[in-house]
């Protein structure tokens, strides 16, 4: 049974995709943490469900499959992905395409790879994407906030969504994942968030709205005095680096700038110039081919200095993105 059967078979059992739930999340994990102080670390990665390895290719980015990897080459990369986030140093970790075992995964769980790396941190997930359906046709798939500094609220905030159902009753949903963190000896807060942006929007007019919504909402932290962060996959250029590639311009119809009018003064991005964060999946990865930029990083309030931003450079082995860290302080 192909995949798009097997996506008919569970939207057909489900009736109707499961809804998002905004407002405040359940964090789990340990209780006593330390308090943040006046710098912190963060890294961000779209861990590319554990199946968008280097050997991968996608339909929807002009490739010819929905799931070209087979279930030992997704166990392979999930288990990698897990030992490499266990070596993360950052206080904050954010992630996207956080997805737990399914059809989608081949029956590979992410997500539990990651918790079983990461014992002694606290985390929250938000479903962004789920069919309600007996396993395997069942989907889970999100993001994630791990810490091993202590956090007070973390929320999902809803950002403008895109029309439509991705396909039959599954429907992909869209929020910034809100975590709020006290800084010992003040009474301000690090706000950090976690996006995802829509990818495939005609004419990249929701990625606008969410933008226009991401930055009003974190402007309004930063006119209480709060330290804004703001990190994840963008699924737009905020860097102008042109890396070698042979890709056509028909297999690039997903990209688009940053929309530079909508970064309110003062506003920053960090980007490591150096390394891109993903590439291009109309083919399997080869350097030098596959079109490659810089659309995962972070963007901070005025308020806030850039100490440090590297992009690790993993070869898109085990995804189609790589991980970014970054440290700020207050100013």
């Amino acid at each position: 049974m192909n995949f798009f059967r097997l996506l008919i078979v569970a939207t057909i059992l489900s009736s109707c995709g499961t809804l998002p739930t905004y407002g405040e999340l359940d964090v789990v994990g340990h209780d006593f943490l330390p308090t943040a102080g006046k710098q912190i670390s963060v890294t961000t990665w779209n861990v590319g469900y554990g199946a968008l390895g280097s050997g991968a290719d996608f339909v929807a980015d002009g490739g010819e499959h929905l799931r070209a990897l087979d279930a030992d080459e997704v166990a392979h990369a999930v288990q990698e992905i897990g030992i490499q986030v266990g070596n993360f140093d950052a206080q904050f970790l954010m992630f996207q395409e956080l997805a737990n075992a399914s059809v989608l995964t081949r029956n590979a769980s992410v997500q539990s790879e990651i918790d079983r790396n990461l014992t002694e941190h606290s985390a929250v997930y938000w479903e962004d994407l789920g069919v309600i359906a007996p396993r395997p046709y069942n989907i889970s798939h999100g993001m994630g906030v791990y810490a091993r500094t202590g956090s007070g609220i973390t929320r999902a905030y809803e950002l403008p969504q895109e029309p439509g159902y991705f396909f039959l009753t599954v429907k992909r949903y869209y929020a910034a994942i809100v975590t709020e963190v006290p800084i010992r000896g003040t009474d301000r807060k690090w706000v950090l968030l976690n996006v995802h942006l829509s990818a495939f929007d005609d004419g990249a007019d929701v990625r606008r709205a969410q933008v226009q919504a991401v930055f009003d909402f974190a402007s309004e932290e930063y006119a209480k005095g709060n330290y804004v962060v703001i990190g994840g996959d963008w699924n737009m250029r905020i860097s102008d680096t042109d890396f070698a590639h042979t890709t056509s311009d028909k297999d690039l119809f997903w990209i688009y700038d940053f929309p530079k009018d909508l970064l309110p003064d003062g506003w920053r991005f960090g980007v490591d110039e150096r390394t891109p964060t993903v590439r291009t999946l109309h083919k399997p990865y080869v350097e030098g081919e596959n079109y490659t930029t810089i659309i995962d990083g972070f963007a901070y309030s005025p308020n806030v200095r850039l100490q440090r931003i590297t992009t690790m450079d993993l070869s898109f082995e085990n995804s189609d993105h790589h991980p970014v860290t970054a440290e700020f302080s207050v100013r």
